[in-house]
């Protein structure tokens, strides 16, 4: 059954008075656990009283001794005190980031090649918080993100939006990249027209890969044939090292290969030129949960 939006509801207060004077053993007691006076004690008492309509002690000799309404309403009363000490622990740990959940959203790129070392020294910093991450296209997280389903993203191609903040998180470009032992593993940058000899491996279209290489060709008045599309950053590297042709993803994306020599990096020449892409971490102007709040820290730093 509903309590009536009109029925007044018992003071906390008086409540954990009620329980520390049983649990002490008198009023004089209590007081010193609580802090306060004698007669604040016992005006928190009457005020319980008065409320409920029956006593809720009655004196025995020098002793104060549960009536048999103060013995029914201490199992609750003891429960209501432990809920709101439960909840005033709860409320500090979030503020002090001891606890707490957030919801982050990253581009597909972002999400496997960038923002893993960041989580990271986010669980080091706050090992009781909680991280949601999804990762996806840009366009399906910028929904989600204004639809309030994330707290955050990192996102690439985003206008500025009423209402939200935007900051570049990441910068980055796209690179041709070919095996080592490839006849144009020794140059630095390619002539774009030299890619109609080989099997181009990009990513497919609708991606922002895609796109910001399609915008760059159709700049240069160059077409674009690729033979393989894929929907992976992963299985483009993978077409490329098995020999299948040569491919263009993000820098980023090709780091750890670069570092074990398994894979060159190369520039397109001019009329394409360097290819620029990038990150932005977005997030409502006005953020209140503490977690998110340290999370965007972190991430802007």
């Amino acid at each position: 059954m509903l309590i009536s939006k009109n029925a007044k509801l018992p003071n906390p207060a008086a409540l954990r008075v009620f329980v520390t004077v049983v649990e002490e053993g008198g009023v004089g007691r209590a007081a010193l656990a609580l802090g306060i006076t004698q007669p604040a004690v016992s005006q928190y008492l009457r005020s319980l009283e008065e409320q409920v309509g029956h006593p809720l002690f009655e004196r025995q000799g020098r002793h104060l001794v549960l009536t048999r309404v103060g013995e029914a309403l201490l199992p609750e009363a003891r429960r209501v005190v432990q809920a709101l000490e439960g909840f005033q622990r709860v409320s500090q740990a979030m503020g002090r980031l001891e606890l707490g959940e957030v919801t982050l959203g990253a581009s597909t790129t972002m999400a496997t090649y960038v923002v893993p070392f960041f989580l990271k020294r986010f669980h080091e910093a706050h090992p009781g918080i909680r991280v949601h991450v999804e990762s996806g296209s840009s366009e399906r997280l910028a929904e989600r993100l204004l639809g309030g389903e994330l707290e955050l993203a990192i996102l690439e191609g985003v206008e500025r939006w009423e209402g939200y903040e935007r900051e570049l998180f990441y910068e980055d470009e796209l690179v041709l990249i070919v095996p080592p032992d490839h006849p144009w593993a020794g140059r630095e940058e390619v002539p774009p027209e030299w890619l109609s000899r080989e099997s181009l491996v990009v990513r497919k279209p609708g991606s922002m890969t895609w796109r910001a290489l399609e915008r760059a060709f159709e700049q240069a008045n160059l077409d674009l044939s690729p033979t393989f599309y894929t929907d992976n950053n992963e299985v483009t590297k993978r077409l490329v090292l098995a020999g299948a042709g040569v491919g263009i993803v993000s820098r980023v994306v090709v780091q750890p290969n670069l570092k074990v020599g398994n894979l060159k990096a190369l520039r397109l020449a001019p009329p394409v030129g360097e290819i620029r892409r990038y990150f932005w971490l977005v997030h409502p102007r006005r953020v209140t949960n503490p977690a998110a709040q340290a999370l965007i820290a972190l991430l802007r730093a």
